[in-house]
């Protein structure tokens, strides 16, 4: 019993940073994040955001929670790797946009997970956390305003 356990556990403790990302996306503040701010309705808001994010697919959609989540995206790397800095490193992002009512209007926050992947160093071939790019937040936050001021409000 003691072997399958510790199996578990080493199981769980390799999943971590993964786990760590999402639930820390659940629960992690969004103050200081990109938002839109409207006096659209909280439908109006939900449908914008949607839109705005469409172009990659989404993972989670909980109207009632007001979060959208999108899949996982490969995207170039960022950051070059080891002593003679080789561009081999991947990275992958996702947005959670969280649309809540705001007195008579809704407000759209912005989070950009975003992880790294490298072939060299300790934590070689295992995915982990890195910062999101606060200017792809602002410019989906941007593009959130845009459409809701497009419907007039």
């Amino acid at each position: 019993m003691m072997p399958r356990l510790r199996e578990v556990m080493v199981t769980l403790w390799k999943k971590l940073p993964a786990l760590g990302c999402v639930l820390l996306s659940g629960c992690m503040t969004l103050a200081g994040k990109p938002t839109a701010v409207s006096s659209c309705s909280l439908d109006q808001a939900w449908d914008a955001a949607i839109l705005t994010i469409a172009d990659v697919q989404i993972e989670t959609i909980n109207k009632a929670a007001g979060v959208l989540e999108t899949q996982w995206v490969e995207v170039e790397g960022s950051r070059p790797a080891g002593f003679f800095q080789r561009d081999v490193n991947k990275e992958r992002l996702k947005y959670v946009v969280e649309v809540k009512r705001e007195g008579t209007g809704a407000v759209a926050t912005v989070l950009q997970l975003r992880e790294e992947w490298s072939p060299m160093g300790v934590r070689m071939r295992q995915w982990r956390g890195i910062p999101g790019n606060t200017a792809e937040e602002q410019a989906v936050a941007a593009e959130i305003t845009r459409r809701l001021k497009e419907k007039g409000c």
